[in-house]
């Protein structure tokens, strides 16, 4: 932060896990959706003020509408609470039935569903995910769970085909969640999507231009295979 104040050629930063929520108090102002969520993603600097703007909510929400997955009048889970997890949150509460949340730090998860009023549905402990998995319409991963290409918050087993999953996490490009949900029937994707709306809104941002989307699509595509490969 003190960089980006002092070098005037610095037009702005992205920001990521887990700095989203805390960057917040060091910034001279918020985006009206940052303001809402308590959680910033991407800061700009103009004419001296550093602000703070939440690109998740918007780029989640067009990634789910991409991916065609339902969420009107449905029962969502959403996995994490930190910034990522309240876009997500943010994005589904005034169209699912019900959002659940769970985290580890189940206070983290009260706090969530209290500064968005999840009222329908609300905080849940990782441990009732045995009886939750199973009956909701919709899993979000919003965590970093699955990055390593191994670990999943729960078995795969639980999934069912009538289901949607969307995880957050897009590297590995076919992470555990995303590859076990298939394999049972499910309809899956990964984050790739989102972090491309991300990123475009990010340039807008900071140029005040729009980005080339197509451009920018296939560049990342083949920067995340890239990494897939040998």
């Amino acid at each position: 932060m003190a960089r980006i104040r002092s070098e005037p050629g610095i037009l702005g930063a992205a920001v990521s896990m887990p700095c989203t929520v805390r960057i917040a108090a060091m910034l001279d102002g918020l985006g009206p959706e940052a303001q809402v969520i308590k959680a910033v993603n991407t800061v700009t600097r103009r004419a001296g003020a550093v602000v703070g703007w939440n690109t998740d909510r918007g780029a989640f929400a067009q990634a789910v509408e991409e991916a065609a997955i339902p969420v009107k009048g449905r029962s969502v889970l959403l996995l994490g609470a930190g910034g990522a997890a309240r876009a997500c949150a943010d994005a589904v509460r005034t169209l699912a039935e019900k959002v659940w949340v769970a985290a580890p730090d189940l206070d983290e998860a009260r706090t969530l569903a209290r500064d968005l009023d999840l009222n329908a549905g609300g905080p849940t402990p990782m441990g009732g995910l045995s009886l939750l998995v199973k009956k909701v319409d919709v899993i979000i991963n919003a965590t970093p769970v699955g990055s390593d290409g191994k670990s999943l918050l729960f078995p795969i087993e639980w999934i069912s085909p009538t289901q949607f999953v969307f995880d957050l996490v897009c590297q590995p490009a076919l992470t555990p969640l995303v590859r076990g949900a298939r394999e049972r029937g499910a309809r899956a994707v990964n984050g790739l999507s989102m972090l491309l709306f991300e990123g475009l809104s990010a340039v807008e941002l900071w140029t005040g231009k729009p980005a080339a989307e197509a451009l920018l699509r296939s560049s990342l595509e083949r920067a995340v295979l890239d990494r897939l490969g040998p």
